[in-house]
């Protein structure tokens, strides 16, 4: 299976996902430029799914380089999200 390289259609469609899913991001055109600078390097389904991975676990929008290698993907949750939530109070309750 030959894996293909990023088109700057598909670098725009990753940018324009990235600017849906996370609104407060304008992408700029400095973005856009090292974005083209780069896509013949990168390979689509490996940036695709580093994105879908950073989406899953990141309430903030990943740098160019996260979206690269993979790197910011490994947060499962967060220190905050045990605090507030009651689901695992829930779960660790034996039941009598």
């Amino acid at each position: 299976m030959v894996k293909k390289t990023v088109t700057k259609e598909e670098s725009l469609k990753l940018l324009a996902l990235i600017e849906y899913i996370y609104p407060v991001v304008t992408v700029k055109s400095e973005t856009i430029i090292d974005w083209m600078s780069i896509c013949d390097s990168l390979k689509y389904n490996f940036t695709f799914e580093n994105l879908v991975k950073h989406i899953r676990v990141n309430p903030y929008p990943p740098t160019l380089t996260e979206m690269i290698d993979g790197t910011g993907n490994d947060r499962t949750s967060f220190g905050w999200v045990k605090e507030y939530s009651i689901r695992d109070q829930k779960r660790n309750k034996p039941t009598t």
